[in-house]
């Protein structure tokens, strides 16, 4: 059985008093739109939902940058990630998903670790975004760096 009663009374113009009544006295609420982000378009963003799972999220310029690799290397210090096809001391690597607008790294672990090595806070959010990057190139391969701690 569907339900078109509501979708006439949402319909219906107002040709009551009492109709009249339940609008009356609107007010525009006091909250505004804010950007949670800086405008520009993240180079990086880490990803920590529990219905949709953990993930990151790397642009199409960075990507492109280091030489559009299907896996990356990813390598930490203390004070951000490095990101690239071939890194120093590097045995591991991460296979890209390519969506419409970003390269995706499925990995819990990475996720994990990122959390937990710059104290990523996700409460009230679930994802937190980067936009500064400085490239490199080291033993002749293209390296992003990634800042996650100021």
């Amino acid at each position: 059985m569907t339900n078109n009663h509501e979708e006439i009374v949402t319909n219906q113009q107002i040709d009551s008093a009492q109709d009249a009544d339940l609008i009356s006295g609107l007010k525009a609420v006091g909250s505004k739109h804010q950007s949670k982000g800086t405008g520009g378009e993240s180079v990086f963003s880490v990803i920590n939902t529990p219905g949709n799972g953990k993930r990151t999220t790397i642009s199409p310029n960075l990507i492109s940058k280091i030489g559009s690799p299907a896996k990356v290397q990813v390598s930490v210090n203390d004070k951000g990630i490095a990101i690239s096809s071939k890194l120093p001391d590097n045995d591991s690597s991460f296979t890209l998903r390519k969506t419409s607008s970003k390269a995706v790294i499925y990995s819990k672990e990475l996720v994990d670790e990122l959390t937990a090595l710059f104290d990523l806070d996700f409460s009230g959010r679930s994802s937190i975004s980067f936009y500064d990057v400085t490239y490199l190139t080291l033993d002749d391969a293209e390296v992003a760096f990634v800042p996650l701690r100021k």
